[in-house]
């Protein structure tokens, strides 16, 4: 692996996190806008710095594995929680700074435990998965659920666009502005990515119009954390270092403890 690309997906999930966090408290305020979303400009903001973010994060996973940089995404959460305490909107109490301290310690475990490297070429069976993944998230659109479940819903689409725009950094495939070069599973897998970031921000917004900030967020991002790391494991042949087991779970755990803390000091 590239010690420059190393770097450079580092520096970029550094940029994406912020963007992340920046992203969060304008997607909190447009989504209650009086006459809805689409006419809010701080939701637009919001939605312009999430793809910002997206960015940002989609070059991390050059050499980053997906559960390093999912985790990373939960640090947005902080980021924003710090922002509204230098804006003076909330402000920062002991235990917000706490899980702010816990998040952090997860996310250092992680890195710690897991090992650095390219993504595997693109299989039938991560496909299939992608695809069963966006139709339950297209299905879920169009029923009515409570708010907690639109969150779970909005874990679900980012996190099978996480895990497609992980297969699609790939070093089997051609650079992705040759885009012509690019076989059909590559064009399938972005589709599906993309898809995965629309349906996302539906579930996400959905649930954030009819319900309090704290359940949806917490169960998005535990969805988020949780299951591309699975399908890291299972799939995508990315597996912590030897005696690594045992901190990067804690560190999940910690992460997720952390970023459900922090969501739950948006409804106080």
């Amino acid at each position: 692996m590239s010690a420059t690309w190393l770097v450079l997906s580092i520096g970029c999930l550094v940029l994406g996190t912020f963007a992340y966090g920046l992203a969060g408290a304008k997607l909190h305020d447009g989504s209650r806008a009086t006459g809805g979303a689409l006419r809010s400009r701080s939701w637009w903001t919001g939605t312009v710095l999430q793809a910002v973010g997206f960015l940002g994060t989609f070059v991390a996973r050059r050499s980053l594995p997906v559960v390093v940089v999912q985790a990373s995404s939960g640090v947005g959460l902080a980021i924003t929680a710090i922002i509204q305490q230098l804006t003076g909107v909330q402000r920062l109490t002991g235990r917000s700074a706490t899980a702010i301290g816990v998040l952090v310690a997860g996310l250092v475990l992680i890195a710690w435990s897991i090992v650095p490297g390219p993504a595997v070429a693109i299989r039938a069976a991560h496909l299939w998965l992608l695809a069963g993944c966006a139709v339950l998230a297209v299905v879920l659109a169009v029923v009515p659920l409570p708010a907690w479940a639109s969150g779970a819903a909005s874990g679900l689409g980012f996190s099978y666009g996480a895990i497609a725009a992980r297969l699609l950094m790939s070093d089997t495939l051609p650079a992705l502005w040759r885009f012509w070069e690019l076989p059909l599973s590559a064009w399938l897998a972005g589709l599906l990515m993309a898809s995965g970031v629309v349906l996302g921000q539906y579930h996400l917004t959905r649930g954030l119009a009819r319900g309090q900030a704290a359940p949806v967020l917490g169960i998005m991002y535990a969805v988020e954390s949780f299951f591309p790391a699975g399908v890291g494991f299972w799939l995508l042949a990315e597996a912590p270092r030897p005696g690594g087991w045992i901190p990067m779970l804690s560190g999940l755990v910690l992460t997720i403890l952390g970023v459900c803390i922090l969501a739950g000091r948006t409804t106080a």
